[in-house]
């Protein structure tokens, strides 16, 4: 198995029984793995936090709270937002419904076949018909941790530029975007199932990174082209760097909407992002259900909900900016997984 991506493993804040037992022993048992040193004073300091928290249940219901500023949205009608591992279409219907985004200028995908989703989601059909019929380009059998083959694009951009951008329809996304990432593998394990999360996060994190950087080389190929048919200058004077005006290069964002709570904590989002592609939160807040009217959270094998009524459960939304100074290299993820929800 490959070295696990990240560092170190901290101690999960968690509440009490078998999931506080499973995950304390996942964490020493990965760092003792790779050598890594459990922080003195760590248990003691989970066990006080899992005492808090029983101390306070009941008080941390989404329902619970009143807010008063306006609700987190990410995305406006300028981005062309890319929605992957979509279950039955309804968030998409939502933002579309709300006038969040412009239809046109989203893309909305599934790893599920056409079929399948009509399978697994039979109103899906009348949901997907509808957002058609607005402008939103719907694509099935999208692999979130493998976008780049998933749509079929061609990495000889020299050749295949103007290709690429005709597939996708259009040269630059500027968010892409995973409400509540997870396997579908039903793992009962604490750990195990931590880890297989872990790897589908950095493995979407390594497919973005590699979609971004080659649709900004076909936007290159295809201005050279362009340029070289018009006659027009290639080359910035001065520095030698493709013609780009700054407000055509994409934003090169990424979104994650996940539970808060265990073991969600313990996927690590944070650390992942920065270790996989050296991306940063560039902000973050509630994930407002009462924004998104008519969105339903399905499980990612039939229409069943959630245990519990994904409304009720509190839900952070992580918008993921590239840090600074930033060199890493593209590298797809090694795994192929994806899915809209549990």
């Amino acid at each position: 198995m490959a070295k696990h991506p990240l560092k170190q493993n901290k101690p999960p804040k968690v509440g009490g029984g078998k999931l506080k037992s499973a995950l304390m022993r996942y964490h020493t048992a990965t760092n003792k793995k790779h050598s890594l040193p459990f922080k003195e004073g760590a248990e003691t300091k989970t066990k006080n936090l899992i005492k808090h928290s029983k101390n306070n249940i009941g008080n941390s219901n989404a329902t619970a709270y009143k807010y008063l500023s306006k609700p987190f949205i990410p995305f406006g009608q300028s981005d062309n937002l890319l929605l992957v591992g979509e279950g039955d279409f309804s968030f998409t219907q939502s933002i579309v419904n709300a006038g969040y985004v412009k239809p046109s200028c989203t893309w909305a995908t599934s790893l599920d076949s056409e079929d399948d989703v009509y399978r697994k989601y039979p109103h899906a059909r009348e949901v997907i018909e509808s957002i058609r019929s607005s402008g939103v380009h719907v694509v099935f059998n999208i692999d979130a941790t493998q976008l780049v083959n998933s749509f079929k694009l061609s990495s000889n951009v020299r050749k295949q530029a103007k290709r690429n951008v005709t597939i996708l329809g259009t040269d630059h996304i500027d968010l892409i975007m995973f409400n509540f990432p997870h396997t579908g593998k039903g793992i009962k394990d604490i750990a195990r199932n931590v880890i297989y999360h872990q790897k589908l996060i950095y493995s979407f994190f390594k497919s973005c990174s590699e979609f971004f950087s080659l649709l900004d080389a076909s936007r290159i190929a295809t201005l050279k082209i362009s340029d070289e048919n018009s006659g027009r200058a290639l080359r910035e004077p001065g520095d030698g760097t493709p013609r780009l005006l700054q407000s055509e290069i994409s934003k090169k964002r990424i979104a994650l909407a996940l539970f808060e709570g265990e073991p969600y904590d313990s996927w690590q989002v944070k650390r992942l992002a920065k270790e996989s592609i050296n991306y940063k939160v560039e902000r973050s807040g509630r994930f407002a259900w009462e924004a998104f009217g008519g969105y339903h959270h399905r499980r990612t094998n039939s229409m069943k909900g959630t245990t519990k009524n994904a409304h009720e459960r509190n839900a952070r939304l992580y918008v993921f900016e590239k840090a600074a100074n930033s060199n890493t290299q593209d590298v797809r993820g090694p795994e192929k997984v994806g899915s809209d929800s549990e």
